[in-house]
């Protein structure tokens, strides 16, 4: 005999929703069907902040979104307000067409960053190196050499499915 229990088809984990709300102790027991409606609730509300920031994006002629993009978005639109402590440290857009990151040929790009990093470590970057002198300071010390610049990984295609909740 066929199982009673209703499927539900969710983009991100029921499970793993339950498991963050019952982190909070004032929440008890959660029907089935809440994990789902908030996995929507999550993927209308990311769709809704990345075609924002596809727009600037594309306002600014650049191929690939940046943090600095996300945070321009989240700055500009006023219901994305709650997100804005979450993006204070990251850097401002520079001038326009400096982040178009697909003039000339920069060679293979290699992925950088790991976990536990925050948004800084995680990123893609160009393969052409910077040439640096060994110059020195007055004091005849080496300079310490600073970190390249990183950009974030492409976006990967975004398409919404129409969602049966039944």
């Amino acid at each position: 005999m066929p199982s009673k229990k209703k499927k539900y088809n969710a983009r991100f984990p029921p499970a793993r929703i339950k498991k963050i709300m019952q982190t909070d102790e004032e929440i008890g027991k959660v029907a089935a069907a809440v994990p789902v409606i908030i996995s929507r609730a999550l993927e209308l509300f990311l769709e809704s902040l990345l075609k924002k920031a596809c727009q600037v994006t594309q306002s600014r002629n650049a191929k690939t979104m940046t943090t600095s993009h996300l945070k321009q978005c989240i700055e500009l639109e006023q219901q994305f307000d709650f997100l804005k402590d979450l993006v204070a440290s990251v850097p401002d857009m520079q001038g326009d067409g400096e982040d178009n990151h697909m003039d000339g040929d920069k060679g293979p790009r290699r992925y950088i960053g790991g976990k536990g990093q925050g948004l800084e470590g995680w990123g893609w970057q160009g393969g052409e190196q910077e040439e640096r002198s060994e110059d020195t300071d007055t004091d005849g010390e080496e300079e310490t050499p600073q970190p390249p610049p990183q950009a974030s990984h492409p976006p990967a295609p975004f398409q919404s499915a129409p969602w049966p909740l039944r």
